[in-house]
């Protein structure tokens, strides 16, 4: 445990640039926004811009991943690291997933001042109009699960990159193999999910979850916010963790034949 929270340290250490420069530019639009807000006299600016950067925290896991892929991919660390391939996997997405939460945990708290912000601005009635605790916690965590989904597949397309390396004969078109696989998985996925027997089996089973926002803005009533039922599948949620766990123990297998870059 103690050599698996070093690992961790090591690779938030790694991550902290990408980190910083996210933290940074997340206050440069936060800023902008109350600057543009108070300049146009239209303080509903500030909601889109957070919006927009919710969205774009989709990105931060992987980008934080890849990060330190190529550089420990230039150092050649794990071909004398003593720790398995899981363990180094591990931590790294480890170290990713907590540096994620803790940047979610700040938009949930900047979320609070800036509906405190539009609350006094007469934008909203009370905090429910525009992000009740429910919707929130299931569309962090939503947003959460598929940055991670995203960074699986990352570790594992890079690995498969880099393992191709070992053949002369495919080491040129090493890219064109890596982009045939993706394209081939969202094919595969595509066909599987217009089968009518797949749809009656694993789209049956749903949970409906008030999660759907229609939000709209009127000059003088302010935001209004409207959330309706949705029904989630919850058959391809647990296949889609399992195919996760398979492709990061496929990854661990090849980093086990000591990929080269």
């Amino acid at each position: 445990m103690v050599a698996f929270w070093g690992l961790m340290k090591k690779d938030m250490l790694l991550m902290r640039f990408w980190y910083i420069t996210w933290l940074a530019f997340s206050l440069i639009c936060i800023v902008g926004g109350y600057i543009m807000q108070d300049y146009w006299n239209e303080p509903s600016i500030v909601v889109p811009i957070y919006i927009g950067l919710i969205s774009l925290q989709l990105f931060l896991m992987p980008i934080m991943i890849l990060h330190v892929l190529n550089i420990e991919g230039k150092t050649q660390l794990w071909l004398y690291n003593p720790q398995s391939s899981k363990k180094l996997l591990l931590a790294k997405l480890s170290a990713a997933a907590l540096l994620q939460v803790i940047s979610q945990l700040l938009l949930v708290i900047y979320g609070l001042f800036l509906m405190r912000f539009l609350l006094k601005a007469g934008l909203i009635t009370t905090f429910n109009d525009f992000l009740p605790f429910e919707q929130g916690t299931f569309f962090h965590t939503a947003l959460f699960s598929t940055s991670f989904y995203m960074t699986i597949w990352i570790v594992f397309l890079w690995t498969i990159y880099h393992s191709l390396g070992r053949y002369p004969s495919l080491k040129n078109f090493r890219w064109l193999v890596v982009i045939l696989i993706w394209i081939a998985f969202g094919f595969i996925e595509a066909q599987l999910v217009k089968l009518k027997v797949l749809q009656h089996n694993l789209f049956s089973f749903t949970a409906n979850v008030n999660v759907a926002p229609s939000m709209e803005y009127t000059k003088g009533n302010g935001w209004s916010v409207v959330y309706t039922d949705v029904p989630i599948p919850i058959v391809p949620i647990i296949l889609y963790t399992i195919f996760a766990i398979v492709l990061f123990l496929i990854t661990s297998k090849l980093l086990d034949k000591k990929v080269e870059v």
